[in-house]
């Protein structure tokens, strides 16, 4: 807690003086002309939670290896990057250590949920399927703020929107070091009147900095939107995905303190391969000038296998194979209206999930199948209503009331070789999670929010299925109170702070029993500060920092109580600048530091954190006369000081493990919209 307090008084000092990419201040409420996907009437100006948005200007300017990395420049956020080819990198949020490779961070792409239910793990998400120069918008929620999100959002939620207006040309090179490219194209155009198409490739490839660690994947995406009258908007969306890689595995402690790039002892020839399809229908009816409903129907299918090694004695690598086959459906009503001459903003809606995953499993040596351990098949469904409401009551109170309910279902077929089958239903689990809030604007330019919300998580794995498990989720609870000032177009700081409870945690107990009870108790509260400043004209300050704090407060393990959640840092800092001269010449730099945090849940082991600075210059210039097209050149520079670090860091075999991070590297990059 004295680091805690250090942190803040530093904070309070830098932060006047610097300015953060949070989001975009100028949010803008939706027409409901055009079809979107569920909650796009809600007025994001009145939302009473932390919502850091990331425009299309930020996707297509950055260098991003991965789409994800455009998180680094949300406060609060750090990626824990395992280095390992196609695998899904861990979001770290609010406290929540395994978003997107495990549970804790819902994932949607244009209402398309990309958590797998019982795929590798709870909750995993991969991010590679989606295309940087697509997306049109993201949204961060922190917390299980949103009614529109339910299972996996404990720690928050990313909502990717692509593009879906406009016709344009866009096309974007990178190439660096460790022989990489990354090709990207965007094209919208206006096939017949009111009929639309929006595509968009990528084909990337890296031999990797590390041994063993080359990677080529292509993704593709298109969209056609037929506007079939003044009230019908049909649209139909698909999404293609392929990737192949070399995983170099984790090193021990003593490899990664000798600055070593090779594999660990008796590493085997660790990798993967995936192939990812989604189908969506959407139908939007404007049934009068205030009030839109949305239907939609989609299809995921998906082959996964992976091979991978843990530890360093011979032998031990396995194959993992995962067939997912998901459908879901849904619909809402939208309302953009005014009551008692007040604007009222609602959605309302329901909708069902159903995914059955072939689950498989093999010795290997190298790739070469031994023996086959594990033939199972997991079933679970999933039926939500949700109600979000905000109105602007006054400038001085306008609330927001939001409700969800999730109810599940499935079974659980274990198939395993050797022995007996069997099946398992899953008990129906069910949780109700209330989202209340308001803001206010205090003064001209200052405005308060406050908010209440709940979440929920269920047991893990095959646990889920156990006819015998007689326990409730998990509860996730939010308290959220925050501060906005914008000082018209110089100046925009916002300051957050948040308290996250989890009660009635699922835990083993006796230890070892093979049984489970609603146990566990952890606090996770934090401060996330970020501003921007334009103080002249072409230059933007802009700087985060996220102060965080966590405590087991119950666990089956008394030793453990007191301690804090491991893989938390202690904060994440960000700071930098851009500069855009007159004739387009310009450069962005941006040092970034992450604190430390425990490695184990014994808190014994500890990472020290890492800083890393990156830098770019750019020349851009407008082509033609609208100055809506451009052609731009970057020269960048990731990690000028080459901190060798990781971001990935865990306990076990005897030793502390380390993904290791890139060096210093060099890109060059040309980008051109026409």
């Amino acid at each position: 807690m004295k680091r805690l307090l250090c942190l803040l008084a530093l904070a309070c000092v830098l932060l006047p003086a610097t300015a953060a990419l949070a989001g975009d201040q100028k949010r803008q409420p939706l027409k409901l002309g055009e079809i979107e996907v569920k909650g796009e009437a809600l007025h994001r100006n009145d939302i009473p939670t932390t919502v850091n948005v990331i425009g299309a200007e930020e996707f297509e300017d950055r260098l991003l290896l991965r789409t994800e990395d455009i998180l680094l420049e949300v406060p609060g956020v750090e990626l824990g990057n395992y280095n390992q080819g196609g695998v899904a990198n861990v979001i770290k949020m609010r406290g929540f250590t395994s978003g997107a490779h495990g549970g804790d961070l819902a994932v949607y792409v244009d209402g398309i949920p990309l958590n797998e239910g019982e795929s590798h793990a709870d909750g995993y998400a991969d991010i590679n399927v989606l295309i940087p120069l697509e997306i049109q918008r993201l949204e961060v929620y922190k917390g299980p703020s949103s009614a529109l999100f339910g299972n996996f959002a404990r720690g928050g939620a990313l909502a990717f929107y692509t593009r879906k207006r406009g016709q344009y040309n866009k096309l974007k090179l990178n190439y660096g070091s460790f022989h990489t490219v990354d090709l990207q194209g965007a094209f919208g155009v206006e096939l017949a009147p009111g009929l639309y198409n929006h595509t968009t490739f990528q084909g990337a490839r890296t031999d990797g900095y590390q041994e063993h660690s080359r990677w080529g994947r292509f993704n593709g995406a298109t969209r056609f939107s037929w506007q079939a009258g003044d009230r019908l908007e049909l649209s139909l969306a698909l999404r293609a995905h392929s990737s192949d890689w070399d995983a170099p595995g984790y090193i021990p402690k003593y490899m990664f303190d000798s600055g070593s790039t090779n594999q660990a002892p008796n590493a085997e020839n660790d990798g993967g391969k995936k192939t990812f399809f989604t189908q969506r229908l959407d139908v939007g009816y404007d049934l009068s000038p205030s009030l839109r409903l949305l239907a939609w129907v989609y299809s995921t299918q998906q082959d996964f296998t992976r091979f991978a090694k843990f530890g360093y004695d011979p032998g031990g690598q396995t194959e993992r194979y995962y067939d997912r086959l998901v459908w879901g459906s849904g619909f809402s009503l939208n309302w953009d209206t005014r009551l008692a001459g007040r604007r009222l903003c609602a959605v309302a809606g329901a909708e069902y999930y159903h995914e059955d995953t072939k689950w498989k499993r093999w010795n290997t040596q190298d790739r070469v199948r031994l023996a086959q351990t594990q033939d199972r098949d997991f079933l679970i469904t999933t039926t939500s209503l949700f109600f979000q409401g905000e109105y602007e009551l006054s400038p001085w109170f306008r609330p927001t009331v939001g409700l969800r309910f999730d109810r599940f279902g499935g079974d659980y077929r274990n198939q395993d070789p050797g022995s007996q089958p069997y099946t398992h239903d899953m008990p129906h689990y069910q949780h109700l999670s209330p989202k209340l809030g308001f803001r206010s604007r205090l003064l001209p330019g200052l405005d308060f929010r406050a908010s209440y919300c709940q979440g929920f998580a269920l047991p893990k794995g095959e646990a889920k299925y156990q006819p015998e498990l007689n326990v409730d989720p998990e509860v996730i609870t939010q308290y959220e109170a925050g501060l906005t000032y914008t000082l018209g177009s110089r100046l925009w700081v916002d300051a957050a702070y948040f308290i996250l409870d989890s009660s009635d945690e699922i835990q083993e107990y006796p230890p070892g029993s093979g049984k489970y009870q609603n146990l566990g108790e952890t606090r996770r509260q934090g401060l996330e500060l970020a501003a921007r400043a334009y103080p002249v004209a072409g230059l933007e300050l802009f700087g985060n920092l996220a102060l965080l704090d966590s405590e087991v407060r119950k666990n089956a393990d008394p030793t453990l109580e007191g301690k804090e959640v491991k893989g938390v840092p202690e904060h994440i800092f960000n700071l930098g600048l851009q500069y855009t001269s007159s004739v387009g010449l310009g450069g962005r730099v941006n040092w970034r530091q992450v604190g430390s945090y425990y490695i184990d849940t014994e808190n014994t082991e500890t990472y020290p954190g890492y800083d890393t600075v990156d830098l770019t210059l750019f020349y851009q210039r407008p082509l033609g006369q609208e100055g809506d097209r451009r052609l731009r050149v970057s020269f960048s520079v990731l990690n000028l000081l080459d901190e060798h670090y990781a971001q990935a860091v865990w306990k076990g075999y005897g030793t502390l493990n380390y993904a290791l991070a890139w060096p210093r590297t060099f890109w060059l990059g040309v980008s051109i919209d026409w």
